[in-house]
């Protein structure tokens, strides 16, 4: 029994002693959280926005100048082809050749000379100063004679900063009556008519507008100036020696027959000595050779000739200028190329 309680009193002390035993508060410690990975994310995201952006940006910039260029360049060759738009020569040479007879053409009469006026006003630009019917250009006071229009031919055609300027040479006659007093005055007097005739360069500053055209200025008369000049040919100097060789007979000798087959014969007989084969089919016939240049190349023969042909009935000349390149091929000469010069 003793032992019994004793044993109950042992365990009842243990169980006080360990409620005064305190123990110590287990106190959280303070860990920090590894946020790198998530920096990272973060980082390399806006970097690739921005990169993003900025690809984005600078396409959207090309293709905004592109536009800009593509509009620009229409509105500048828009431009360009108002003032500078091609004409069309035959277009203008028959909305000209109105014109032309009723600018020269001039009658002493007031109808005529009214319904040349409206004639000529349908030719002019439309602005106020043409469409008055004060302009210089109506005007003919006190004229004693007439103008007939001969003849006419386009002489020249010149491009100026805002019109094309048309030359025509016009051949009219100035006619006028004059009255001859007669010694008898018995006699009535008689009228003899005087004439005259000129050529010059009639001067027409015309624009156009598409398929449509208009006078753009007064037309004027000027002097007909020459067209023949001295022009100096321009060759560049090159020496090229000229070959004496063994074959040099054998080429000649191979030019006057190959020169009498080409003034005969159809093409297609020279097709063993030609290239491209071709010939004058019989139109004339081959006289001489005038002047023969030969000289060596890499490959073959170089031959500056001139070849004097006779047409068959009337025996009248005709020289032909003509270079050559000719190649040996085992004996054979043949022509690789054969130019008018």
């Amino acid at each position: 029994m003793v032992n019994e309680k004793g044993k109950q009193s042992l365990k009842h002390r243990i169980r006080e002693r360990t409620k005064r035993i305190k123990v110590p508060r287990k106190e959280k410690g303070f860990i920090k959280k590894d946020h790198s990975k998530r920096v990272a994310v973060v980082v390399w995201s806006l970097l690739a926005s921005i990169l993003l952006i900025s690809v984005l940006t600078i396409l959207l910039s090309v293709n905004t100048r592109s536009v800009l260029n593509e509009t620009n360049a229409h509105f500048y060759s828009e431009d360009e082809t108002d003032q500078q738009e091609e004409i069309s020569i035959p277009s203008a040479e028959q909305f000209l050749s109105r014109f032309i007879s009723h600018y020269v053409n001039v009658e002493n009469s007031s109808e005529a000379l009214e319904e040349r006026k409206t004639e000529l006003k349908s030719f002019m630009i439309q602005s106020e100063e043409f469409m008055s019917d004060n302009h210089e250009l109506y005007q003919m006071p006190d004229i004693e004679g007439e103008r007939m229009l001969d003849d006419y031919s386009l002489f020249d055609v010149k491009d100026e900063e805002d019109h094309t300027l048309f030359q025509y040479r016009v051949q009219f006659t100035n006619r006028i009556d004059v009255d001859e007093s007669e010694t008898d005055e018995d006699e009535e007097n008689e009228q003899e008519t005087e004439e005259s005739s000129q050529r010059l360069l009639l001067n027409i500053p015309v624009v156009t507008d598409g398929e449509v055209f208009a006078v753009a200025a007064t037309p004027y008369f000027t002097d007909e100036y020459s067209l023949k000049g001295s022009i100096e040919q321009d060759v560049p100097e090159e020496h090229v020696e000229e070959y004496t060789g063994a074959e040099q007979e054998a080429i000649q000798a191979f030019l006057v027959n190959f020169f009498e087959r080409y003034a005969s014969e159809e093409k297609e007989e020279l097709a063993y000595m030609m290239r491209e084969p071709e010939s004058l089919n019989g139109a004339f016939l081959f006289d001489e050779l005038l002047n023969v240049e030969i000289s060596e190349m890499e490959s073959g023969f170089k031959v500056d000739v001139d070849i004097r042909f006779r047409e068959e009935m009337t025996n009248i000349p005709h020289v032909n200028s003509m270079e050559m390149k000719i190649e040996n091929n085992e004996g054979n000469y043949f022509v690789e190329e054969l130019n008018y010069q």
